[in-house]
């Protein structure tokens, strides 16, 4: 390489190296850290709230917004279904749309510009420059929506599974007495159970409701952002069981009990499928061994034969 592109490479790695060495220390070390020297403010000392926004933000979150106002569709309707899906992922605040866009518009233009760079650090000339490059920016355009369906897909899943359990419990507050208000806020302020995705959901259905929102509404709602259908068949017996008055214990028991049983056959479906899905990786990885080890030594023994009769 010239003497240029060494000096730039070497300065990208010491700078690279000491900015992260910073960042390591300032992070790690509480000794050193900023923020120790700093006063607190006013809003920091109270709790925040799950149904507000935070209005400070990561500077990549930022700038990542700005880039998505600029590139982002001006239709409505995919608006919509972007927020819809973000919902999905547990991304509730308004503005998760613009910074999904403005990541999606990054990670293509990062993709896109690493075939030439590599190109210049390597001093010549790439071929097929712009199909490469228009292929990686394709592929880093698409990595954030493959990253936010695995995000919905796992959420989802463990909604699905933790569904049982807070019928269940639901099941109980209400055949001791409680009122369905009561029952759903004591499931979901539950402190070992925050982690969960579903105990989220009913939390801040709670607090929607505490803040004014009808039940029916509050209900709804859930559905809406869990994107479930065992979660909105529960919603929709909730409101017609409300509706017409009858008994909310029953209710719960018979859709607990049918939960339930939904789970036991998705884990049996999931088990009678791992013999079927095991098989590929069985003939890809163990048959070719298997075909060396039965079919070397005649193979040996024929080349044998056949040197000697050369002969």
């Amino acid at each position: 390489m010239d003497p240029v592109t060494v000096a730039v490479v070497t300065f990208v790695f010491v700078g690279g190296s000491v900015f992260l060495g910073a960042g390591a220390l300032l992070r790690w070390i509480p000794a050193i850290r900023r923020e120790r020297l700093r006063a607190l403010a006013p809003e920091a000392l109270t709790a925040g709230s799950i149904l507000r926004w935070d209005a400070a933000r990561a500077g990549w979150q930022q700038f990542a917004e700005r880039l998505g106002r600029m590139v982002s569709p001006r239709d409505v309707t995919r608006l919509t279904k972007y927020r819809q899906r973000l919902a999905w992922a547990g991304y509730h605040d308004p503005r998760a749309v613009w910074i999904l866009a403005g990541i999606k518009a990054g990670t293509a233009l990062v993709f896109a510009l690493v075939y030439p760079v590599a190109g210049v650090l390597s001093q010549r000339i790439m071929p097929n420059l712009l199909f490469y490059s228009i292929v990686l920016g394709g592929v880093g355009f698409l990595l954030p929506n493959l990253l936010l369906r695995s995000r919905i897909r796992r959420r989802q899943e463990a909604m699905v599974n933790a569904l049982p359990e807070v019928l269940d419990l639901l099941t109980v507050c209400v055949e001791g007495g409680m009122g369905f208000d009561g029952a759903l806020a004591r499931v979901a302020e539950q402190p070992e159970a925050r982690k969960s995705p579903l105990h989220q959901e009913l939390l801040r259905m709670i607090l929607e409701m505490r803040a004014g929102r009808q039940r029916q509404e509050a209900l709804r709602a859930l559905a809406y952002r869990c994107g479930i259908q065992e979660i909105a068949t529960m919603v929709s017996v909730f409101i017609q069981t409300d509706r017409l008055g009858t008994s909310m214990g029953r209710t719960l028991r018979v859709h607990a009990d049918t939960s339930r049983e939904q789970r036991r056959q998705r884990a049996e479906e999931r088990a009678y499928l791992a013999p079927l899905k095991m098989l590929f990786p069985t003939a890809i990885f163990l048959m070719p061994a298997f075909m060396l080890v039965a079919m070397g030594p005649p193979l040996l023994q024929i080349l044998t034969i056949l040197k000697q009769s050369g002969k």
